[in-house]
C-alpha cells in the first residue's frame, strides 16, 4: 500500500508553530464541537446533505486551485521565487532548517492530499451510511470531523494565499 504521503503529513505538522496550530487547528476543532453538539442533541440533518454536496465541489476546486499554485511555484522563473528558495525560515524539518520556499511546498501540497482525502470520504460516506446501521453518535462524530477537516483546509488555503500573495508581489 502506498503511503508516503503520511511523510508529508508529517513534514507539515513539524512546521507548526502556535499561533497557527491555534488558527488552522484549534478554531476548527471549537466548531466541530459546536456541529456535533447542534446534530447530537437536535432532530434535523436535512443541512448535512447540503454541507456535504457544497463541500464536495469546493474541496475539488480547492485541489485544482492549490495545484496550479504549485504549479507557478515549481515552474516559475521570477526573482521573487528564486529568493524564497535561498531565504531560510528557522522551522526544522528532521534536524534540518527549511526554505520559505520548502514550507510554501509543504502546506500547499499537505492541503491537496487532505482536500484529495475530504473527496473520498465524500463519495463513501453515503454508500456507509445507506449500507450499514450506524448509531446516531457515531453519525455525527464522523460528521463534526468532516466539518472540523473542512474549516481546517479552508483556514489554510487562507493561510497559503496570503504567504503567496506576499512572496510574489514583494518589491524587487
Amino acid at each position: 500500500m502506498y503511503l508516503d504521503f503520511i511523510l508529508l503529513i508529517k513534514d507539515y505538522f513539524s512546521t507548526l508553530k502556535l499561533r497557527i496550530f491555534i488558527y488552522e487547528w484549534l478554531s476548527p476543532f471549537l466548531i466541530g464541537v459546536f456541529i456535533f453538539y447542534i446534530l447530537y442533541v437536535g432532530n434535523k440533518t436535512g443541512s448535512t446533505i447540503v454541507f456535504k454536496n457544497n463541500a464536495i465541489n469546493l474541496l475539488g476546486i480547492l485541489a485544482g486551485f492549490s495545484i496550479t499554485i504549485i504549479t507557478i511555484l515549481t515552474t516559475g522563473q521570477s526573482r521573487n521565487l528564486e529568493e524564497i528558495k535561498k531565504k531560510e525560515t528557522g522551522i526544522k524539518i528532521g534536524n534540518k532548517k527549511i526554505s520559505l520556499y520548502r514550507l510554501l511546498l509543504v502546506n500547499f501540497t499537505y492541503s491537496v492530499i487532505i482536500e484529495a482525502l475530504l473527496i473520498i470520504f465524500c463519495l463513501i460516506y453515503p454508500i456507509i451510511l445507506e449500507n450499514f446501521s450506524i448509531p446516531k453518535l457515531i453519525k455525527c462524530i464522523g460528521f463534526s470531523l468532516f466539518a472540523l477537516m473542512t474549516i481546517h483546509v479552508l483556514l489554510l488555503t487562507i493561510r497559503n494565499l496570503t504567504d503567496f500573495y506576499f512572496i510574489i508581489t514583494k518589491k524587487e
